[in-house]
């Protein structure tokens, strides 16, 4: 069943380049957000035309860009943004099977209520997700039609959708959709002098005027909305307000809108494998580092009286590694697919890693974590007075 968009959030984000379309919101990006220690590439590495690239707290694109918006599909926060991907509302009733076109067929070539994109590499596993939860009992079919390897936002044998289209069928198997239900590819070749040597612009194929689309191109900080659908039934938790303020994964939000619904939907229960561990070990000085840098928020410090905690919500970890990357003591480890066991419980609230006492020091009288045997002395205070000790023995030898 169609779903209506009037609700749903709107996302702002800038242009990267006049002329372009292709967008980005800043806060969402994870090299932006933590330059030193961010490796995500994962944008660079998919562009076919190498037209975007990754820089010191800085995202280039360049005027090579082809405005497939496959950089946008594997950005893991949604932090990329390109027009003609919110396609669910395209999504119409009572039809057995739902067809996936690419801008450059001809209209009148696509199938009767096909949506369509303008390339079906820029279809994210969420965004796939989110059209297969509004299509109903409607099969999704993605439509190949012999062009890939000769376009230039293609450029290789295999469909620049086929990796996006593995983990959704992949997720929707273990959510217990039957075999027949699944999305699937489909060929349907054209023949090859029918394929434009571009992909149309976005006027040909939305509902923005020339005029706007044009003034939104030659706008130094213009904006492209991007939404997540707010499909019946499903819920995600966000949460905001920390040191370095957090931000909804969009692409999380539409894995877990989808799957949550379909489960719902009596399938089966939604698929562990979507869900990531964090374990804290011993080693842990409760700097809150890894809460710090954590991107969405999964990972956040609460204070309980004279305690501090850290609590982990797997529901929003996108698992990055960022935290495991930044903190001093490698105390901290994220599992991938952590909660897989058959005796695991998938926690369906934020649990708590640690809890540390805090007390004041008695030499300084600042603040500092209570861990082990406590002197009383924070641990700077502790080092002082260690350096001195051994600067003493060093000059008059060991205390009798």
């Amino acid at each position: 069943m169609a779903t209506s968009t009037d609700d749903a959030p709107e996302v702002k984000y800038r242009t990267l380049r006049d002329g372009l379309p292709l967008s980005l919101l800043d806060d969402a990006c994870l090299v932006l957000r933590a330059p030193r220690y961010a490796t995500c590439r994962a944008c660079e590495s998919t562009c076919p035309v190498k037209a975007i690239r990754v820089v010191e707290q800085a995202i280039e694109l360049t005027d090579d860009c082809v405005r497939c918006g496959r950089c946008a599909a594997v950005c893991p926060m949604g932090a990329l943004a390109q027009p003609g991907f919110v396609v669910a509302q395209q999504v119409q009733e009572r039809i057995t099977t739902i067809t996936v076109d690419c801008w450059k067929v001809p209209t009148q070539l696509s199938a009767d209520g096909a949506v369509r994109v303008p390339c079906l590499g820029g279809l994210s596993a969420g965004r796939m997700l989110e059209l297969v939860a509004s299509a109903g009992d409607s099969v999704l079919e993605l439509i190949d039609r012999g062009w890939c390897a000769s376009c230039s936002a293609g450029g290789a044998a295999t469909h620049p959708a086929q990796g996006a289209l593995a983990q959704v069928r992949a997720l929707l198997q273990a959510a217990g959709l039957r075999d027949e239900k699944l999305p699937r590819p489909r060929l349907d070749p054209l023949p090859q002098k029918l394929m434009p040597a571009e992909i149309p612009l976005p006027v040909t194929e939305t509902k923005l005027g020339r005029r706007g689309f044009f003034s939104m191109l030659s706008a130094k900080t213009a904006v492209v909305v991007d939404k997540v659908m707010p499909l019946s039934g499903a819920e995600v938790r966000r949460r905001r307000g920390f040191e370095k303020t957090p931000v909804p994964s969009t692409e999380r939000e539409r894995l877990l809108l989808g799957t949550a619904l379909i489960a719902k939907a009596g399938h089966g229960g939604q698929p562990r494998c979507l869900f990531d561990r964090v374990d804290v070990s011993a080693a842990c000085c409760n700097h809150q580092l890894c809460a710090s840098i954590c991107p969405t928020g999964a990972l956040v410090v609460f204070e309980q009286g004279n305690r501090t905690e850290l609590m982990f919500d797997t529901q929003l970890c996108i698992g990055c590694r960022e935290c495991q990357v930044i903190c001093p003591e490698e105390a901290l480890s994220v599992l991938p697919n952590g909660y897989a066991g058959a005796q695991d419980v998938l926690p369906d609230q934020p649990i708590r890693l640690t809890s540390f006492g805090e007390k004041t020091c008695l030499e300084c009288t600042r603040v500092y974590t209570e861990k082990g045997d406590d002197t009383g002395i924070c641990p700077q205070c502790q080092k002082r007075r260690n350096l001195a000790s051994s600067a003493f023995q060093s000059l008059f030898g060991p205390r009798r």
